[in-house]
């Protein structure tokens, strides 16, 4: 063989070898020879769902030596790829004992997450719901500690706004309660005597002066699987806490922002048949939002598509997610009082009765109904895929199986899209991934026989779309920057002849419709 011929040969070899590791190789069909170096070994096939943490530098806020700033701290924390970093780094930024740079956050409080719910995240906004230990803080500590917590969360970006309760409820910014604080946006240039200043005028205003301030509201998503949160700045008459909730009601039935596909509500304050009322918790102590509407509320829900327990659940979030001293909430619809609920199209607990403790109505009672919008892949059917947003239980927004699941049901009634295709073969479930790993920042999969055998018939395109369709739909996901596929533990060659499988996916853009 002459070197001409030899070198062109190894060059073809090359090309084709690097190619397959970034993003498949097609040259398997068309009839064509094709003889490959072995790949070389990679990371073994994962069995069940392991090697999931990575290692990341984040950054903490806190008052720096002085006490004069809000300043970062840089940690190296272990974190799990599947959950959202929001909770492990609180956790870390209330476990810092300090340094020569920096002081703890609090040394008057030792400060915790609450067991239940500690962080929500849905639409651009977290809810932190911290434990009783930080009602010994004062006020204006309490704003500082709130403002570390929201410089802590946006350093990610996907979190734009952050509220804060403690035990469930909204502490407000005085001693009776009575002064909402409002979400937190990110403030890295305000010092600490400003921000308590802060503190200190937004608690002195006038009760009857006008104010704006940032909420968390939380819609009804499409086809009843629950709730969406968007950051709104809401315009308040006074801050007596009836006024309050007429505009946060006001509000709540307005267009979102920034959320799609969600079904329009009526006019919420139309429908009340008296003023929101105020009323104390004789048994457990607290407040509660008594709200009474018309009969025809009824009616206004069926005809505006949204079952009577995502509206419950919408409701209770948004009112005691802001009003101060709230703890829970209690409906009235004609002479019927609300005591209990049946969600039939929540994703968990569809078909259970939701009993509420003495018809109130709290913020544990619908943990299971608070949504966030992941991204999926599908056809479009002509070619291409296309980017299709879907509602899904907020927790599981970052987990590679729950979202191979979602590609595997194919398109849902509540997806933003309804144009969209399925490209993954029918019939497969849960049980037909048998291992989800990560390699350094490549996500490995390994599917059952049956995945290969249902995609054997498939031609090059049926079979290129479902390739990205897993591969741009998880390379989404922060910790993923490609993606490996194996079949019962290896990686074969080809699932039908379009695409050389072995190596390394990575997002492929030029495959997505504009």
């Amino acid at each position: 063989m002459s070197k001409k011929i030899l070198c062109c040969a190894l060059c073809l070899l090359l090309a084709l070898s690097l190619t397959g590791c970034m993003g498949g190789v097609e040259a398997l069909n068309h009839g064509d020879t094709v003889t490959l170096q072995p790949a070389a070994a990679g990371p073994a096939a994962p069995t069940g769902d392991t090697n999931q943490e990575i290692s990341q530098t984040v950054l903490l806020y806190v008052p720096g030596a002085s006490g004069t700033r809000l300043i970062a701290q840089t940690e190296r924390v272990t974190l799990s790829a599947a959950r959202h970093p929001a909770e492990a780094t609180l956790r870390q930024l209330f476990a810092f004992e300090g340094s020569e740079s920096a002081q703890p956050l609090s040394r008057d409080a030792r400060l915790q997450l609450s067991p239940v719910n500690p962080v929500e995240i849905s639409g651009g906004t977290a809810t932190v719901n911290l434990g009783a230990s930080a009602l010994t803080l004062s006020h204006s500590d309490f704003y500082v500690v709130c403002q570390a917590i929201a410089n802590t969360l946006t350093q990610w970006g996907d979190i734009r706004a952050v509220n804060v309760l403690v035990s469930s409820t909204q502490p407000g910014l005085d001693v009776g309660a009575n002064v909402p604080a409002g979400c937190f946006i990110q403030n890295l240039t305000d010092g600490i005597d400003a921000l308590t200043a802060s503190a200190d005028a937004q608690a002195a205003a006038s009760g009857d002066r006008r104010l704006s301030l940032t909420a968390i509201l939380y819609y009804p998503a499409y086809s009843g699987k629950g709730i969406l949160a968007e950051a709104r700045t809401v315009s308040f008459a006074g801050r007596a806490k009836p006024v309050l909730i007429e505009s946060l009601l006001d509000a709540l039935s307005q267009t979102p922002q920034t959320l799609s596909n969600v079904p329009a509500l009526p006019n919420l304050n139309d429908y009340l048949s008296s003023p929101p009322a105020i009323q104390e918790i004789a048994v457990t102590g607290g407040q509660r939002v008594v709200l009474r509407f018309q009969q025809g509320f009824n009616d206004a829900l069926i005809a505006a598509g949204v079952p009577r327990s995502v509206m419950m659940a919408a409701l209770t979030y948004t009112l005691t997610g802001f009003v101060p001293g709230i703890n829970g909430v209690t409906v009235y619809i004609g002479e019927e009082l609300v005591s209990s609920v049946v969600p039939a199209g929540i994703y968990e607990g569809a078909g259970e009765t939701i009993q509420f403790n003495e018809s109130i109505m709290r913020r544990s009672d619908f943990s299971a109904f608070l949504l966030a919008n992941c991204t999926l892949y599908f056809g479009d059917g002509a070619g291409h895929l296309m980017a299709v947003r879907r509602p899904v239980p907020y927790y599981e927004v970052r987990s590679a199986r729950y979202l191979a699941g979602c590609l595997m049901q194919g398109p849902q009634n509540m997806d933003a899209s309804p144009d969209a295709r399925a490209v993954l073969p029918v019939d497969l479930g849960d049980a037909d991934l048998l291992g989800v790993g990560l390699d350094g920042d490549t996500l490995l999969l390994n599917f059952s026989p049956r995945f290969a055998a249902a995609a054997a018939d498939y031609d090059a395109e049926a079979e290129r779309l479902l390739i990205y369709a897993v591969v741009n739909t998880l390379c989404e996901l922060p910790a993923v920057r490609s993606v490996s596929f194996y079949i019962n533990g290896t990686q074969p060659e080809t699932l039908s002849g379009a695409l050389y499988l072995p190596g390394k996916f990575m997002k492929n853009g030029s495959l997505v419709r504009e």
